[in-house]
Order: C-alpha cells, then structure tokens, then sequence
C-alpha cells in the first residue's frame, strides 16, 4: 500500500542537526565509536601531567588531541572505529608514538605511553604490538571484525550470519530472530550506526519480512564491523534486554577506493536431499534431488575524500536476485481432492481456479510446480565531514526494496517492503575534557503481505478436514503495515579527575499504521466430501469488523534518561550508572470491557554495575558486573486490542456453523462490516497490570593475553527474565485436573467476565507472567590477523529454561494451567546445551587464501505430546496452543525433557587472488557449505505423540532435515577491488 506519511523527513534532521551546532556541540545509547586511553609516565613510573596526546586515524587523517591529568591520564573517546597511531609529547620530553593501534566498535582501548628526557628531535617509536585486550571493559562482549566478515563464508551474505559465530548467539526456530544469551529474539538490541534498527511493530530488526524471505537491509559490503554484548552494563544501553548487537557501517578514507562483486549458486551446485532415519524405518528411499534454483547476488562500492583529511564519502549498492521453483501436492487420502473440486466445478466453474497449476496424476493426487521470484536492492550512502578540529559531522542514509511473487496463489503470492533509515550525527569535543554525540534518526517501514487470488471468483480458504489439504486464499491476508520512526539521542561526557562521567537522553516517537482483518474472504472446513459437494462446512472461521486501512492507527513515544560514572584507580575500573525509561502508550481506546480502554504505560528504573580489574601489567583482566534491563514489547501485542474491541462491527474472528449467527456460506459475499445480530464477539486486550519485561544479568570474566597475538579467556553468563508476555482466555472454564494432575478446561462462562449482560467467547489476554533463567559457561581462545592468519574458537555450555518460548505470539492461549505457572517451566525451546564454533582464515603462498567455519552444537529440546486427549487449552489445538503432555510410565512427562539429534557442519572458503599494478585486485573464490555433506534430523510431531497412552512403532525416530543441515551447497565468486 503506498504510505500515507512523509518518507524522508530530511528538513527535520537538518533542524535538528543545526541545533546540535547551537548548542556548541553540546552529544550516544548504542556506542558506535570507540576510546583510546591511558596513562603518560616518565622512565621511573611516575605520572607526567600536561603532555599533549594526539590520537590520528590512519586512514582519514582526522586527529584529536587531550591533555594528561595529575595522575597522568588521558582520554579520547568517541572515536570513529579504524586504526591510529598515538603520539604523546611535551616540551623538554622526547616524543613517543604508538602505531597500528585498531579502535574496533564500543571498544576501550588502553595504551600507555612512556616519555624520556630529550636528548634529540626524532620520535621514538613504540614497535610492541598494540594491546589485544581491553583491560578497562566490565561486560561479556565479542567481535566481528573486517577481516572476519570479508573472508569467512557465508550463504546469504547476511552480516547477521556473522553474529550467530559468537558465544551464546543463535536464531529462534519459529521466526528466526536473533536470540542472545537466553532471551526472547523480540528483546535483542540491534543497532546500526547508533541508532536503533529494530520494528517497533514486529519486534524483529527493521525490514524483518524481507530477511525472512531472502532478503536483506543492510548490505554486508557497508558493514565494517560489530560487536555482540551478551552482557553490557552500561547505563547508556537500553530497549532490550541486556544482550545486542551493534552495527558500524563503512565510511570512506583518503584513499579512493572501490570494488564489485558477484555471487553465483543454484541448484547444479548442491546435493541431492538424504533419506532420513524415518524414510529407513519405513523402508523407503527419501533421498531426491533439490527443487530447481538460481541466486544472484551483486554490487559495487566506492569511498574516497571529497578534502584529504577532512570530507570523506562512501556509496554502495546490492542487488539480490533469485528464482526458486518448488512443488506442492494435493494429496488423495480419503478420496481425490481435485477430483472433488473439479466435480464441484462442473456446476460452479468459480470452483475450477481453485487447482490453477496443477496436474491430475494417475492416483487421482495432483502436482503442481511454481516458482518464488525474490528481487531486493540496497541504496546506501554516507558522508562524514570534520568541520572544525572540534566537530565531526555524519550524514547516513539506506534505503531498500524488497519483492517477492510467488506462482502459488495459495500463500503469499506478493509480498513487498521497502525500507529506508536516515541519520544525521554530530560528535563535539567540549573544551579539554567534554566530548558531546548528538543523533537524529527518521526511519520508515512499508509492508505489503497479499495474495494474487484477489480477484478471483473464489477467494476464501478452504479446508478439507479428512484429507488434511488446504486450498484457496491464506485466511489473513491481507496485512498492511507502515511504521515511521522519529529518534533523538543526545549524550555528554566529561572527564572529572578519576571520573568519566557521561549524561543521555533518548525519545523516540513511532507511528504504527495497519490493516489487520484475518478471515475477512473467510476460512471453510469440510467433513466429507460430500459435504463439500452440498456446501455445507462444519465450521467457517470469519472476521466481523474494520477492513479498510488502517484499523490499527496508533503513536507510541518513549523516552530515556541515563547517568552513569566510570572510576578509573590504577589497574581498576568501576563502573556504575542508572537508566530511567517510560513509554506512553494509547489510552481512550473503545472496548468493550473496562480493561481494554487504555494499553498501560510503563516506567522503569534499571540500575547497573561493572567492573574490570587489570592485571600482571596489562596482559589479563577479571571483569564482571551486574544489572536489569527492560526490553521493549512489540506493539503488535495492542493491535487485537483496537481491530477486535467487542464494539460493533469490530466482533474480531468468530468460528460459526451453519445456523448460526454470523454464519455466511462458501462462494457468498461477506459484509464484514455490517454483522448481522446476536453475533458473540470474540475480543482481546492487555492486562492492566501488564510490564515490559525485566531482565537480572550477571557476569564474571577473565581474559589473558598470550602473546604473538594470542589471547584466552572464560566467561560466565547468568540471566534471570520475569514478566515475560504470555497468553491467557479469560472466558474458559476450569474444569480440574485429570487423574496425572494434567489441566483441564471446559467451554466457556456463557457470560463476558467483567461485563454484564453480555456474551463472549475468547477473551484474549496478554499478561507479563512469564520466567526464564539461563546460565553459561564459555570458554574461547583467540588470535588476531597478524601476519598470515586469524583464528578464533570457543566452547559453551548453556541450560536456558522457561514457562513459555513464544516470540510476541499475537493469537492462541500459551498458558496451560493459570492457577500453576510452573506447570510449562521447563527447556526452553531456545536451549542449545553443548556449542563449539571455530573459525579462521590464512593466507598461503602464491596469493591463495582459505577460510572456514566448523560449527558443532546439542539438538534443540522437544516435547512428549498425547493428541488424543482435548483438554481445550485454547481454540485451536496444536497451532499457538501449550503442548498436551503425554504420560509415561504413569508420570506427566516434562516440557522439553527429550532432545533432537546433534548438528555439525563445516563450511569452507577457497580462493585466488589476481593483482593488477599496486592497487588493483581480483579476488576469485569457491565456497562450500556443509562441505561434508552431514545431515541431522529432528523427530517429527507424529513420531512424538503418544496417542491415548499408546507408544507408535516409529516413536522417537526423525524424519525431518534440519535446516541447519541443508545438503552441501557450493557458492562461485568474484570481487575487483580498487
């Protein structure tokens, strides 16, 4: 849908960016830069206060210069990441210089320098490496440097690929969000560029259905480097939480540079798919060939000064483009479906679109094959201009366009967003001692989910319940969503003595518009198929209420506030600081219970508490801390709130038969918004009482310096989340507990708790009584590139357990037992116990150069499930609804208590590289993923169900292929460079 607000709000930033001049650069809550500090001493140890220390980025030219104080300390923060050298001088002391040291994102880089007496004008230059660890560092952190994401192999060229090689990082299976160090994926940070990248509707990083789909945002060729904090104790990091990712884009340097790239792979290079323990059970052969498929992935970059050592550029551009076609069966299990459709055709020719695409076999099933077309491009650029030697200002912008059509009309046959984030900074230094960030962001997110059967005589969904096949239009389609973000950030710092203290603000106001009118064409269910033939569905699921856009139309704002101190005594660093955060959310909203008229606020105060203690002269440091975070709720959870509010015609989805109030028959037009009488609305809201979810981290650390660019340490990670957002139906009764104490639930009230008078059915709610716990120990070992090779490994375990592993659910009850909480705590289905993950790169001779990636980790858990039970736990059983648990040997078994196969994978890089003159290179490379070809499966729902106590022949036997063990897929490659 073309968006009804502003795309670019470009005048607001520069307003905004000229009162950040005003102010006399009077400036971050994700830090995107990093700090080089240290202590100034004479030959005898003692402190020399008053000398010059000039920090210079290498590659630009821009410099920064601080004063030592009393006890001979300097620093220079808000530094852009890249590597300088550090020059310290004072008159009558020989000057001293430190090269190639590398500032990477969020990083405290310490480095101490020694002055003698004069005894002539040359510079001494320090030729010891520069420190590998950062010694004044308090939080669990890890990073993905230039060199990792230029060289390492990765498929879909997706820098967040990269994240998941860092300990305690991977991807929820039903949405695949980034989950870090035990939490929900909807409460992962991810920053790019400082400012906040994530969906306020969603939950997930911006673009999120494009990155679902094979798409991207951002393009790896703009990505220069990230961190992952697994625990940050900063009081400045906020809107998750404790656990994100953050992102630094490429800016030019004073050397024009460029390249262009492309990517090949389809089907010709990759293995058949394996038959699976289950196919062998059955005596089968499951192996085939893989559907067809043809990605390409391509672009060029350019970055150079507009004026050496003041006006830098950089541009880029990424074209995606691939084709996959793929096969759906109607199967003919208690009687030919097409058959049936086209019989029913025979009087209805509507009917006959209905198997558009496929083709009769002998058996009576039916085949169909189509293709999924994804086209997606990135526009990216960035300016950063010094405007004095006190004033750094950059301007960013990225803008994406993401397509997918699909031939399949009974899914989501187009699907479109389009992205684009604008942001505008301005670093001051403020006298001697002051460094000031201000940043402004405008960001917008344009979804479109439709179907290509609109049009078509027959646009509802049908089920056929005997068969288990589905045809006609996905039931909630379509969906509209534009979301607009204004954020303002303001952060200032100052050194006191021993003090660094650092002040910030943070407001944002986001704008959430949508069409969300699930079942609107209607959902149908047959019996028989003589049903079929007579029309006469046991059930239709329809929406009653708005359909035109946007039924959802909400402004959400939030603010933040933080101070925070950083005490730096000798080999000690104490850091310590508050944030406060609220967020005002809709009130006066029609509802039809009293509960739902308003969506709370929330405010929160978030204490934190770090430390790292320096040891053996800098070459190892014991760091820990402590402290809560919130995580900001997706305001998808308050949408039902508004589109299903029980006020005419808003009744939300029902499930009526025929007979029924409401009821309207398959092929008969529908007035959604004009309900017939004496319909019981089914309606939905947020508990009153309803929190952001609060998370307790802890972390203890040691890492040493070995030498030769070595380095090792141990991490341990605790984390502790309540109010974590569940699902309840106020209006279902208790029925007891059954004879293993399994709950039960019975119908309805008949009544609408909280209204009189008044019937309902399902009234949805969403509460904040969720728990989660997790613990981890990782062990790592890293060197760092330096001479021919890069390496790093590290080994986790981790138990991560919950009452409930939804991400945002927005329908189905998630609670099975409200009178017992505990009743789900368990595994969470995040919990991965055993992980090792190695990686690493080296240069061989005659300009080769071989990368790879071996990853080993514990299958997910799964639960033992009794489906012949129906304890009415939520409408629709099995789909958003808490398992029913089987029993064994008399006892209700556990959620999450059996676990799928094991993973292991290794991917592998080799290329060749071609120099032209002394700045021209060709890079030509292969890369092979899962070079091995191993497979691992997860067991199936109906390999762990057991029916009414009876244990099938093929329980426990997978037959699923874990997508993280696709069949070995190879990947051609080029890039020029310049």
């Amino acid at each position: 849908m073309q968006s009804t607000r502003p795309r670019a709000r470009l005048l607001a930033i520069l307003l905004a960016t000229a009162c950040a001049f005003l102010i006399g650069g009077a400036g971050f809550g994700q830090t995107i830069t990093g700090t080089v500090q240290g202590y100034i001493s004479d030959v005898e140890g003692g402190a020399i206060p008053g000398a010059t220390v000039t920090v210079t980025n290498q590659d630009t030219g821009i410099a920064r210069a601080v004063i030592s104080d009393a006890n001979g300390f300097y620093s220079a923060k808000a530094l852009q990441v890249g590597t300088y050298s550090v020059t310290a001088e004072l008159s009558g002391m020989q000057t001293t210089q430190q090269s190639d040291v590398s500032v990477l994102v969020g990083q405290i880089k310490d480095v101490n320098l020694t002055l003698e007496i004069e005894s002539t004008s040359e510079v001494i230059t320090v030729t010891s490496e520069a420190p590998i660890i950062e010694v004044s560092r308090s939080g669990a952190a890890n990073y993905i440097d230039e060199v990792a994401i230029e060289s390492l192999p990765t498929v879909g060229r997706d820098f967040t690929d990269f994240a998941i090689l860092t300990p305690g990082v991977q991807r929820d299976t039903s949405r695949g969000f980034l989950t870090i160090a035990g939490q929900r994926g909807m409460y992962s940070g991810l920053s790019v560029d400082g400012a906040d990248n994530k969906s306020t509707f969603f939950g997930y990083g911006r673009g999120g259905e494009a990155t679902e789909n094979d798409g991207l945002i951002i393009a790896q060729d703009t990505v220069r480097q990230f961190q992952v904090i697994t625990n940050g104790f900063s009081a400045e990091y906020g809107r998750h939480g404790g656990a994100f990712v953050n992102v630094v884009t490429k800016s030019g340097t004073n050397e024009v540079r460029g390249s262009a790239f492309y990517y090949f792979r389809d089907d010709s290079l990759a293995e058949d798919l394996p038959s699976s323990p289950l196919d062998d059970f059955n005596d089968r052969d499951g192996s085939r060939p893989v559907d067809t498929f043809d990605t390409q992935n391509y672009g060029v970059s350019i970055g150079g000064p507009f004026k050496q050592d003041r006006t830098h550029y950089y541009f880029g551009i990424d074209q995606r483009d691939q084709d996959i076609p793929f096969t759906r069966f109607l199967t003919n299990r208690g009687g030919s479906v097409y058959d049936l459709i086209m019989q029913r055709a025979q009087s209805e020719p509507a009917f006959a679109a209905l198997v558009d695409g496929f083709d009769r076999n002998a058996d009576g099933s039916a085949t169909g094959l189509f293709t999924r077309s994804v086209s997606n491009q990135i526009l990216f650029g960035k300016l950063d201009h010094q405007i004095s030697d006190a004033n750094l200002i950059t301007l960013r912008a990225n803008w994406t366009d993401f397509e997918r059509t699909s031939e399949f009309l009974d899914e989501e046959s187009l699907k479109t967003e389009d992205t684009l984030s604008i942001i505008a900074s301005m670093t001051s230094v403020v006298g001697s001692r002051g460094v000031n960030e201000f940043r402004i962001q405008t960001a917008d997110d344009n979804l479109d989910r439709l179907s290509l059967r609109v049009g078509t005589p027959i646009e509802a969904q049908v089920r056929f319940r005997w068969n288990g096949a589905s045809v006609g239009k996905f039931d909630f389609l379509p969906i509209f969503v534009e979301e607009s973000q204004l954020q303002v950030k303001n952060d200032f710092s100052y050194l006191f003595g021993a003090h660094d203290m650092k002040f910030g603000v943070d407001y944002s106001k986001d704008d959430l518009a949508q069409l969300f009118a699930g079942s609107r064409d209607g959902r149908y269910d047959f019996r028989s198929p003589e049903d079929f033939l007579s029309n006469n569905a046991s059930a239709a699921r329809i929406w009653f209420g708005d359909s035109t856009y946007p039924n959802y139309d909400e402004t959400q704002t939030a603010l933040a506030a933080y101070g925070q101190d950083s005490l730096k005594r000798d080999n000690l660093t104490l850091n310590y600081g508050l944030r406060y955060t609220s967020t005002d959310n809709p009130d006066g909203l029609d509802h039809l219970h009293p509960d739902g008229r308003q969506i709370p606020d929330t405010e929160n105060l978030a204490p934190r508490f770090g430390f790292a203690m320096a040891q053996d002269e800098g070459r190892s440091v014991l760091r820990g801390g402590i402290g809560f975070f919130f995580g900001r709720t997706p305001t998808l959870l308050f949408a039902n709130q508004v589109q299903a509010n029980g006020v005419p015609p808003n009744y939300g989805r029902i499930t009526v038969g025929p007979g029924e109030n409401g009821y309207v028959p398959l092929g008969t037009p529908i007035n959604n918004e004009n309900p017939p009488p004496g319909i019981i609305p089914a309606i939905s809201y947020v508990d009153p009482e309803f929190d952001d979810a609060q998370t307790l981290r802890a972390s203890l650390g040691w890492e040493r310096e070995l030498g030769g660019g070595w380095s090792g340490g141990i991490d341990a990670v605790y984390a502790e989340a309540t109010g974590l957002q569940r699902n309840t139906d106020f209006n279902r009764v208790f029925a007891g507990y059954d004879e293993y104490g399994r709950p039960m639930w019975n119908g309805r009230t008949g009544g609408c708790p909280g209204v009189d008078g008044v019937e309902c059915a399902e009234i949805l709610v969403r509460q904040s009584r969720g728990d989660s716990e997790y613990q981890a120990v990782t062990l790592k070992v890293n060197r760092r590139f330096t001479g021919r090779y890069q390496f790093n490994a590290h080994y986790t375990w981790g138990k991560d357990r919950d009452t409930d592993s939804n991400e945002r659910s927005a329908t189905g009850v998630t609670i099975s037992d409200t009178g017992n909480l505990d009743y789900d705590w368990g595994l969470s289905n995040r919990d991965v116990e055993h992980r090792l993950v190695v990686t690493g790169m080296i240069q061989l001779p005659a300009d080769f150069q071989v990368s790879g990636i071996l990853n080993y980790q514990s299958g997910r858990p799964y639960t033992l499930v009794d489906n012949g039970v129906d304890f009415r736990y939520c409408s629709s059983v099995g789909w958003n609804c808490p398992d029913y648990r089987a029993v064994m040997d008399g006892l209700v078994v556990g959620r999450n208590t059996e676990r799928n196969e094991s993973i292991q994978t290794v991917d592998v890089r080799v290329g060749k590289f071609f120099r032209f003159g002394n700045d021209m290179r060709l890079d030509v490379f292969v890369e092979a993923f899962n070079l091995f070809d191993q497979h691992s499966f997860n067991v199936g729902f109906n390999q762990r169900n057991i029916r009414n106590g009876n244990v099938p022949d093929d329980f426990g036997i997978p037959g699923s292929l874990n997508g993280l063990t696709r069949p070995r897929r190879l990947q051609i490659g080029g890039r020029f460079s310049f």
